[in-house]
């Protein structure tokens, strides 16, 4: 009795190796697209999934000056209370981080901390807070950085 390797002609041993290859690529590209998702306890107390974003302002205006306690007080109270009125948190901050120009700049700063729904109402207004602090304070950046939060009020 032959075996079973022997009785398989080029073609059969190509279309088994290119499906071996496919079937192994294929685990390859799940590995790489998989989707991690948060799943919160809907026991009590319920969670909820909101939007973290954290933002990260530095007070160092280019050309020189900083933003002032006075002036972030005024931006926290006018802009951040006005975008956000049901509320956000603040940090105070040092960091550092590369410019367009290459230099690197550390500097204090502050961190914004705010959650939310994900809609188009609070996206605007993360995006008009950022596009108010870099207008008024000449930044070249306001590092945005979004997650998923599993949230209990």
């Amino acid at each position: 009795m032959k075996p079973a390797s022997a009785s398989r002609t080029p073609q059969t041993r190509i279309i088994a190796a290119l499906v071996a290859m496919t079937l192994a690529l294929q685990g390859c590209a799940v590995d790489w697209a998989r989707e991690h998702r948060l799943y919160c306890r809907i026991s009590e107390p319920a969670e909820k999934t909101l939007i973290r974003d954290t933002l990260y302002f530095g007070s160092s205006i280019p050309g020189g000056g900083d933003v002032g306690s006075n002036e972030w007080a005024d931006f926290e109270s006018t802009v951040l209370a006005h975008e956000f009125p049901q509320g956000f948190t603040v940090f105070d901050s040092h960091g550092a981080w590369r410019g367009e120009n290459g230099d690197t700049v550390r500097e204090p700063g502050h961190v914004v901390v705010l959650v939310h729904a994900d809609d188009a109402a609070a996206e605007s207004a993360v995006r008009r807070i950022i596009e108010h602090y870099r207008a008024t304070f000449h930044q070249e950046a306001v590092l945005r950085e979004r997650t998923i939060a599993c949230v209990t009020l």
